[in-house]
């Protein structure tokens, strides 16, 4: 079952007694224990009446011996068990079966958290499918886009700010939280939102609020001389050049995401002519849509055999930086000089 089918479950006042938190979002697992906690055990008896239990070092009997101890204060005990070694990984506890059985009846006195941090949730163990079936299991996977949108909008609206419907299709897009092999989750969501609530000067956030404070430093960089190289203006594309220099390092990442964004272009002008959109392009490389069009836009300024020659040079000079064969600065130089269109 998943997150909604909890929230759901909570509000009719029908979850089980024993419960396992898995799944991609570990602030909505957060949020649901808090829920629990809230509701059976008073604040004042919290050091007493909410137990944590480290799953990598706890057993089984353990587990049980805490869930059958009676609390003097509180309705229940509440027993939070994060992750606990057998879910995700082979253990020899002896009591693992055991506490199967106990996971699918009525508990008097306590209730069980089994929480498996979201880093586990693709390293689920043939213990944790039947403990799935025999606990009250939910997936707390990431949000639908209505709820996701939904969960925005409070956080700006409580921040006294407003968010027009394209500006938050912007945010979503620029996050990349629904990009293939994502790692953005809800916890640097709510970061996030609560940063641009509290930087927007006005009162209606603008896609220049959003991407000012969601573009890192390099992407801001690449995007810049990007677009400085295919409009051929080479003194403004030299100037962010020197800029980069300028930063420790500065050039090796930069030279990272120009290698990606015009792997991107290419993708963009190859796909394109199947007539494909933007967000069809966007979905079927895993890219996120708010770079791909960034991509889409500059690829425009070339052809699918100059892009690939850009390329060639760009993968030659990760190379030659490797080995020593040439200075990382003067490499991002070089290509800046040759990347313009028509030469």
């Amino acid at each position: 079952m998943a997150y909604k089918d909890f929230v759901n479950d909570w509000r009719k006042g029908i979850t089980r007694d024993v419960l396992f938190f898995y799944g991609a979002e570990d602030y909505l697992m957060d949020w649901a224990v808090k829920e629990i906690v809230n509701k059976y055990v008073d604040e004042d008896s919290r050091g007493l009446d909410v137990k944590r239990m480290d799953g990598t070092a706890v057993s089984a009997y353990e587990i049980m011996g805490e869930a059958r101890a009676f609390s003097m204060f509180s309705e229940r005990r509440v027993i939070i068990v994060k992750d606990y070694l057998p879910l995700y990984r082979k253990s020899g506890d002896p009591g693992a079966d055991e506490l199967l059985k106990f996971a699918s009846e009525k508990q008097d006195t306590a209730v069980v958290i089994f929480l498996l941090e979201s880093r586990y949730a693709g390293d689920l163990t043939a213990f944790a499918k039947k403990m799935i079936k025999a606990a009250g299991a939910y997936d707390f996977a990431r949000l639908e886009k209505a709820d996701l949108k939904s969960f925005i909008n409070k956080r700006v609206h409580a921040g006294g700010k407003m968010l027009a419907r394209r500006e938050l299709e912007f945010l979503i897009d620029i996050s990349g939280y629904y990009n293939r092999e994502s790692t953005y989750t809800l916890t640097q969501m709510d970061a996030d939102v609560g940063k641009i609530v509290k930087a927007a000067p006005g009162d209606q956030i603008t896609a220049e609020d959003i991407e000012e404070l969601l573009t890192g430093d390099s992407d801001k960089f690449t995007f810049n001389l990007v677009d400085a190289v295919v409009s051929g203006n080479r003194a403004k594309a030299l100037a962010i050049t020197e800029t980069i220099i300028n930063e420790e390092d500065g050039a090796i990442p930069v030279i990272a995401l120009l290698t990606k964004q015009f792997e991107i272009m290419y993708d963009a002008l190859e796909l394109s002519q199947h007539g494909m959109s933007i967000w069809q392009m966007a979905k079927a490389t895993g890219v996120n849509e708010f770079r791909f069009k960034r991509a889409w836009q500059a690829a425009g300024a070339y052809s699918l055999s100059r892009i690939r020659k850009l390329l060639t040079e760009l993968y030659n000079i990760d190379r030659d930086i490797k080995r020593g064969d040439i200075d990382k600065d003067t490499a991002l130089e070089l290509f800046v000089m040759s990347a313009a269109p028509g030469r």
